[in-house]
C-alpha cells in the first residue's frame, strides 16, 4: 500500500502521469489483491463473540495497558456523553498504551455502540497514527542503506 501511496504522490507532484502510475501500480495492486483475497473470509471466521467483545461483567478489564473496565466505558458513553473511540481515548485513555489500542479497540467501539444502540460501524474506530506500530531504534538501524536514504540525509 505504501509503493501504491508513493506512486500517487509522484502523480500529483507531477513526475508521473495517471497513466504511468496506473501502470507502475498494476503489478502491486494485483499482488496486493492476492494478499487480500482471504481476508474477510478469516475475519468472519476468528471474529471473537460477542460475550468476549462486550462481556457483560462491569469489572472486566477492557484495556489492559490502562486498566480500564467495562463499566468505566459504559458509563462514560452514557453519563458523559462519549459517542466515540477518540473521546473515549480522551477521558479513559483506552487505546493510549503500549498496544495502541490493539487489542481492546474493537472491545471498546462495541461497548459505545451497546450504550448508544448504534452499529459499530458508526461507532467508528480510534484514528490511527504512524507508527502504527512501534519500531525500535535497533530495528530501524539494521535496515540496509539505500542510495534513496543517503539522499534523503545529505543535501
Amino acid at each position: 500500500r505504501g509503493e501504491i501511496a508513493a506512486l500517487d504522490a509522484a502523480r500529483r507532484l507531477g513526475r508521473l502521469s495517471e497513466a504511468q502510475r496506473n501502470e507502475q501500480a498494476a503489478p502491486t495492486r494485483a499482488e496486493l489483491a492476492r494478499s487480500l483475497r482471504g481476508r474477510r473470509f478469516l475475519d468472519l471466521l476468528y471474529r471473537p463473540s460477542a460475550q468476549f467483545l462486550a462481556p457483560p461483567a462491569d469489572e472486566t478489564i477492557i484495556c489492559r495497558c490502562e486498566e480500564v473496565t467495562a463499566g468505566q466505558i459504559r458509563d462514560a458513553a452514557s453519563r458523559l456523553g462519549v459517542t466515540g473511540p477518540n473521546q473515549m481515548k480522551a477521558f479513559l485513555r483506552c487505546g493510549m498504551g503500549p498496544c495502541q489500542g490493539r487489542l481492546c479497540g474493537p472491545s471498546v467501539v462495541e461497548l459505545i455502540a451497546q450504550v448508544h444502540g448504534v452499529s459499530p460501524a458508526d461507532t467508528g474506530y480510534y484514528r490511527l497514527r504512524p507508527p502504527v506500530k512501534p519500531v525500535t531504534l535497533a530495528e530501524l538501524a539494521a535496515l540496509p542503506p539505500t542510495d534513496a536514504a543517503v539522499k534523503a540525509v545529505v543535501r
